[in-house]
């Protein structure tokens, strides 16, 4: 936590806790060291409803952070009024009530157990969707909106150890077995092959995650300024002077503020053909990049499907 300047003196910190074995370690280690660290604690747990005994794993985390003297709130959202997948709707209504509950009680920061083989698992899952050096970067330790990871450079494996060695009160997620998930047949399918050929697959991801953020870091710094806001013209000569790694980067961010949407890789690779060629590429929900003369224009239009084209 000190390597990554995860906390500060004075820190009040909002542990996520779902029952489960990492969360409910992570809620004993913070604890343990809290005097250490200067910090104060309160936990939290968000019922998604998704199981009869939900309810009954939020009553026995606030059992246990009672036990602790630690300050406990719970509450429950409704996945049935979003869109997306049911794990996506639940994470994005997740983090959102935790940051309503960190509001509320003056937390600074909001601490989630995500482990050094989550970590892992993102990195591997984002390469095999394709993903470029922004993907790599994986799990973030500390986030912007103050969401931590203290135990991300820790080994799923020890941390369990830990939470059975002390008898703490943990519950296993079914859904963490049901192989209809991505992630549930990286972490049962996937890593255990790679792992055979090499023992040390889930710290060599790690590293790959780390080496990413330190990449990310320092091509973000080297990024020329954003035209002012709205402006959706951009001259080619202008994006032609930028190095490669440099061009896409700045694309993105023009793209994303502009439209609202994220372009992927290959969205962004038949942007820049657009520089020395003719056409459009349609980015989605309307949006596409087109060539006009000397530079590339964002333009909106109505009930556009969903493709990329270039001429």
């Amino acid at each position: 936590m000190r390597e990554r300047a995860l906390l500060s003196p004075g820190d009040h910190v909002l542990v996520a806790c779902s029952g489960g074995p990492d969360s409910t370690t992570l809620l004993h280690v913070l604890h343990r060291l809290r005097s250490d660290l200067g910090i104060t604690l309160c936990a939290a747990s968000i019922d998604h409803g998704l199981r009869p005994e939900s309810a009954s794993e939020v009553e026995q985390v606030g059992a246990f952070a009672r036990t602790l003297g630690v300050p406990f709130y719970e509450t429950r959202v409704d996945l049935t009024r979003e869109g997306v997948s049911i794990q996506a709707r639940a994470r994005k209504l997740r983090y959102r009530a935790l940051r309503e509950i960190a509001f509320s009680h003056s937390a600074a920061r909001i601490a989630v157990g995500h482990t050094q083989d989550d970590q892992a698992e993102t990195v591997l899952g984002r390469v095999l969707r394709g993903a470029g050096l922004r993907g790599l970067e994986g799990i973030e330790a500390r986030r912007s909106d103050g969401v931590i990871r203290p135990l991300l450079d820790c080994r799923r494996s020890d941390v369990r150890a830990y939470a059975v060695e002390r008898a703490l009160p943990f519950v296993d997620d079914p859904s963490n077995h049901q192989r209809a998930f991505e992630r549930v047949r990286i972490r049962h399918e996937v890593l255990p092959t790679l792992a055979a050929e090499d023992p040390r697959v889930v710290e060599h991801l790690c590293a790959l995650s780390d080496e990413a953020a330190e990449l990310n870091a320092y091509l973000d710094g080297q990024l020329p300024q954003l035209p002012p806001e709205g402006d959706r013209c951009v001259a080619t000569e202008t994006l032609a002077g930028f190095p490669a790694p440099i061009r896409i980067r700045w694309l993105r961010g023009w793209i994303a503020r502009e439209t609202g949407l994220t372009p992927n890789r290959s969205h962004l690779t038949e942007v820049g053909r657009l520089l020395t060629g003719s056409g459009e590429v349609l980015l989605g929900s309307g949006w596409s990049v087109c060539r006009q003369g000397g530079g590339l224009s964002l333009e909106y239009r109505e009930h556009r499907r969903t493709r990329s084209n270039r001429s």
